[in-house]
């Protein structure tokens, strides 16, 4: 008792026709011919940015000890005069004609002098030139509180204060008893 059926097999004629090919092979051919030149015309465009990138020098953040060596050289020293130095080779001049510029030559002057006058007052006289109105010993020395925007500055004035009336000594220094 197998499985069987007897009823009619329809057998039905597929034609698939491989013989016809309606595609236009010149069009196709010239379509990719295209797509290969536009291609080909990425690919130049890309490669000339690429050259393009590094030829530009890339801004360095200070000076390099060749460079140092050369200000050196030529009586350029410290921390801030580097920094004029850089300021000026921002404006696209280079060392030879900086330190040969007269501009360079007043500024860097002016800063040298600054300096020195800075440098010569003394840090601990009443003469200081750093006692400004924003130093706690300028207000005690005054006598009266910083401007109510100052707040923090108004703080360690009160906190000075107190310190150094704790500080004091109690007793005075005339005994009523002799």
């Amino acid at each position: 008792m197998g499985n069987t059926n007897d009823e009619g097999i329809v057998e039905e004629d597929f034609n698939v026709d491989v013989d016809e090919d309606n595609t236009d092979w010149k069009a196709e051919a010239k379509k990719q011919e295209g797509i290969a030149k536009r291609n080909a015309t990425k690919l130049a465009k890309l490669k000339e940015k690429a050259e393009a990138e590094p030829e530009k020098p890339k801004p360095s953040e200070g000076l390099d000890y060749g460079q140092k060596a050369f200000l050196i050289a030529n009586g350029v020293k410290g921390e801030a005069e580097n920094k004029l130095v850089a300021e000026y080779l921002s404006s696209g001049k280079t060392l030879d004609e900086i330190v040969d510029n007269k501009h360079f030559k007043n500024d860097l002057k002016d800063l040298r002098e600054a300096k020195a006058v800075k440098d010569a007052t003394p840090a601990n006289s009443k003469r200081s030139a750093t006692s400004t109105k924003s130093t706690v010993d300028y207000w005690l020395a005054k006598g009266e509180l910083p401007p109510a925007d100052q707040q923090e500055l108004r703080r360690d004035v009160v906190n000075a204060k107190i310190k150094k009336e704790t500080a004091e000594s109690k007793f005075t220094s005339n005994p009523v008893v002799s």
